[in-house]
């Protein structure tokens, strides 16, 4: 009896924590989508812009005294204990992990191939892409349910990297973001942007370009 106690207590956990991460990643979808039209939206505003008078649109220029600090929108994301962040407009999709086909000669940290509704996606082992030192299984457990590959957009082809768990996404104004301290070790520093700080929170923002290139 105890241990039938024990299955179900297990159970409605894992019930619960997949509730979590549907509804968070319901939130990250909603982000991400509009994300992907910004630049349209942007443009139809110039346009329409462009139709005012030059006496009307000075009136408004005049009365504009204060402007809103210029913000960043980032998808954050988990690797072991430290949280990671990247621009959101780069990121095309999440989905769970799926079987990956593996390719021979190709680096360490590249798991394999994938396929997209019929398009190939390689897919790379971020940890390993960023030389974390050697981390044990039990840390790949701790993760399981919540592990995501982010499809990454990077020079017009589609890029899939491993993360440990979506966290949500995030604004971060510019006077927030400040240079990589030092003291982070187990990244080389090139992949690097900076550090944000939102909240309580400590975000190491990736440069995601040079983290997706290799030779």
């Amino acid at each position: 009896m105890a241990n039938s106690s024990s299955k179900k207590g297990k159970k409605k956990k894992d019930e619960q924590d997949t509730a979590k991460i549907t509804e968070r990643e319901k939130q990250v979808k909603e982000a991400v989508e509009p994300a992907c039209s910004a630049d349209r939206v942007e443009q139809s505003s110039l346009e329409a812009g462009s139709e005012m008078l030059p006496e009307v649109a000075d009136d408004l220029s005049g009365e504009m005294t204060v402007v809103e600090e210029e913000k960043t929108e980032l998808l954050a994301f988990r690797l072991l204990n430290e949280e990671y962040g990247v621009e959101i407009n780069r990121i095309k999709e999440i989905i769970k992990p799926v079987e990956i086909t593996n390719v021979p000669r190709t680096p360490d940290f590249v798991e394999g191939i994938i396929s997209l509704r019929g398009v190939i996606v390689p897919v790379y082992n971020l940890k390993k892409r960023l030389k974390f030192a050697a981390h044990s299984e039990e840390s790949d457990v701790v993760f399981d349910n919540a592990k995501r590959i982010l499809v990454v957009n990077f020079d017009n082809e589609l890029i899939g990297i491993i993360v440990d768990a979506v966290t949500g996404v995030i604004k971060l104004s510019k006077g927030s973001i400040e240079p990589t301290p030092p003291v982070i070790k187990g990244v080389d520093a090139e992949y690097l942007k900076g550090v944000g700080r939102f909240n309580d929170r400590l975000l190491i923002l990736l440069d995601i370009d040079r983290v997706l290139k290799w030779e």
